[in-house]
């Protein structure tokens, strides 16, 4: 009975310190490429702090996308937050872990594969059917932002 806590509790930090599929392919992160459309000198930010002006690269967490909130600022005009707030399942991710990282122990199925990918986030990504979000690959999104607290920049030369 002590080996067998023994076993099952090294086993616990193995499983906790190791990546699981998941978390290889695609990681617990993903890069968020905001474009704030015809405005190239509005400053982004997220989480209060400076990212960019027209264009910011951000790595976010994954269990977060659902929860990405962006906030646009251009002197003379209003600020805007523009927030995000759909993710999507990682369905490949989770049968490869489930196929790949799931051990025995005396015959009993151990997923601590599944585990690890739900403690990093790893199993979710950006809902590519929200408005203003695009794939581009699995590590990266665009997110293309309509600022409406401020007159088209274009257009005002246009005229």
């Amino acid at each position: 009975m002590k080996n067998t806590f023994y076993f099952l509790m090294l086993l616990a930090i193995v499983s906790l310190l190791s990546s699981s599929c998941a978390t290889i392919i695609g990681g617990s992160k993903y890069y968020a490429h905001v474009k704030v459309k015809n405005h190239p000198n509005a400053n982004i930010e997220y989480k209060e702090a400076y990212q960019g002006s027209g264009n910011a690269v951000i790595k976010v967490k994954r269990a977060e996308a659902n929860r990405f909130s962006i906030t646009i600022k251009e002197d003379g005009c209003e600020e805007q937050t523009v927030n995000f707030t759909q993710r999507s399942f990682r369905g490949w991710a989770f049968a490869g872990t489930i196929l790949g990282w799931t051990g025995l122990y005396n015959g009993i199925p151990l997923p601590w594969g599944i585990a690890v990918d739900a403690a990093t986030g790893a199993l979710w990504k950006p809902n590519e059917y929200e408005v203003g979000v695009n794939k581009i690959d699995y590590k990266h999104y665009n997110y293309i932002i309509n600022y409406s607290g401020c007159k088209d920049k274009t257009k005002q030369t246009e005229e």
